[in-house]
């Protein structure tokens, strides 16, 4: 599937996005470089897919603006209203997904159903102070040989995003602000991640009213990386019935 590239302005940020496919409005909120994985094609086929490259992340410029990401997800807000009228649903990884929370608290009405992966809002186990991008890559994976398929960011992008993240990123409110949240959700995490606890499921779990657990054994921060197969079958079946997500409403947790 081929990704279209725009530029879209939204509360003073000029926001780029990738766009393909026709359908429900999905938005993403990735992770730099992982905006054309086997998820995004799965998706395009059935779906309208947005990805947006957040301000402060990526190939953007350096944000000293946004104080907060509830104000990143304002801006995430503001980009989906210009490119969409119809309500989405919205797709954030790890530090993404924490922005997708902000999102689906602060602008209900736009958002249908909210899906997290590997989300790092409660309970990160943050890397050393000192470690490199390429040591924070291969803390991502539960395999080395995963890794070493993928390109870790460059020092200066590494050094862009963890500045921000660092600076926005420890949301000690979060957690009581969950309730918030009334539309669908699903969770996902890596059975073998080693940036988020594995405690942090069973709070989404029990704060968000209706949420759904995946565990996605074999996997690391990066499941996308570690195992695409069960985790874009988790993913868009779970945004065709989630609705009606059988397995979760039995026992909130799956295990692909």
């Amino acid at each position: 599937m081929v990704f279209t590239e725009g530029v879209v302005d939204a509360a003073g940020f000029s926001i780029r996005y990738w766009e393909a496919g026709q359908g429900r409005p999905m938005l993403m909120l990735d992770q730099t470089s992982w905006q054309d994985t086997m998820l995004h094609d799965a998706l395009a086929e059935k779906y309208q897919v947005f990805s947006l490259e957040l301000p402060g992340m990526g190939e953007s410029a350096v944000n000293t603006t946004s104080q907060s990401v509830g104000d990143l997800a304002t801006v995430a807000a503001a980009a989906a209203t210009a490119l969409t009228s119809e309500k989405y649903t919205i797709i954030g990884t790890s530090f993404g997904a924490n922005v997708a929370l902000w999102h689906a608290m602060q602008s209900s009405d736009q958002v249908e159903a909210l899906i997290l992966v590997s989300p790092t809002a409660i309970l990160s186990q943050e890397p050393p102070a000192n470690a490199t991008s390429q040591e924070v890559h291969a803390m991502m994976f539960a395999h080395a040989e995963n890794a070493q398929k993928f390109n870790s960011l460059s020092a200066q992008v590494f050094a862009k995003e963890k500045e921000l993240i660092q600076r926005l990123g420890h949301d000690a409110g979060v957690e009581a602000k969950l309730a918030d949240i009334h539309c669908p959700t699903l969770a996902i995490f890596g059975k073998n991640d080693r940036l988020v606890s594995p405690e942090a499921a069973r709070v989404y779990r029990e704060k968000i009213p209706n949420c759904n657990i995946a565990i996605v054994y074999d996997a690391g921060h990066c499941i996308v990386g570690d195992r695409p197969e069960a985790f874009v079958n988790s993913v868009v079946d779970y945004s065709e019935h989630w609705e009606t997500f059988i397995v979760g409403h039995q026992s909130g947790l799956i295990y692909p």
